[in-house]
């Protein structure tokens, strides 16, 4: 995750996207990173940010769709994990993790 200087007027918004090979078990894997220097999360939103409608947007706008979607396709479909961590006013960070050659 990207450190986060300060809160003055000369802080640039940042977005990191960071790709590597693993190995989980013995397995290839590769790892996608996609982090910023925003805000962060709390914990308690981190810990519902994959459930089904969840959202911290104002009753109305988003369906709290869009993570859950994503997280189903990366854990069901190619088999791999979605991961979340930030942390406040340092920012967030997502990880993809896929095995390599596991598909059908």
């Amino acid at each position: 995750m990207m450190e986060r200087k300060d809160a003055s007027s000369s802080w640039q918004p940042q977005i990191e996207i960071t790709t590597s090979a693993i190995y989980v078990s013995e397995s290839p894997w590769v790892s996608i990173r996609i982090g910023d220097n925003g805000t962060g999360m709390l914990r308690e939103i981190q810990e519902r940010i994959f459930e089904t409608f969840f959202t911290t947007k104002p009753v109305g706008t988003g369906t709290g769709l869009g993570l859950t979607i994503s997280h189903q396709i990366v854990s069901q479909k190619h088999k791999g994990e979605l991961k979340v961590r930030s942390e406040l006013g340092v920012g967030t960070e997502f990880e993809i993790l896929l095995p390599v050659g596991e598909y059908e």
